[in-house]
């Protein structure tokens, strides 16, 4: 089974609702990694990254939205680049 069809399995099995709620319960849990990395604590960061990414792509596809992210994603990194490199002169 591909990526994407073991995700959209997903989605079908436990549904779109419960999924989007899953997937912010997913940002949460990286939030708080985040927080105890910065206070010197343990953390799992690397795991909770993964965790959200594999929401992401659910919430790509429950949204129908993929080809526009990825547009999107595209123009931010552009703008991006070029903040960096007004800064840097």
């Amino acid at each position: 089974m591909t990526e994407t069809g073991i995700l959209t399995a997903a989605i079908t099995y436990y549904g779109e609702r419960l999924q989007e709620e899953v997937a912010v319960e997913e940002l949460s849990e990286l939030t708080q990694a985040i927080i105890h990395k910065h206070r010197g604590r343990d953390h799992n960061i690397a795991e909770e990254i993964a965790d959200v990414e594999i929401m992401l792509a659910q919430l790509k596809i429950i949204n129908l939205c993929a080809d526009e992210v990825a547009d999107i994603k595209k123009d931010k990194l552009e703008s991006l680049k070029l903040d960096i490199l007004e800064k840097n002169g």
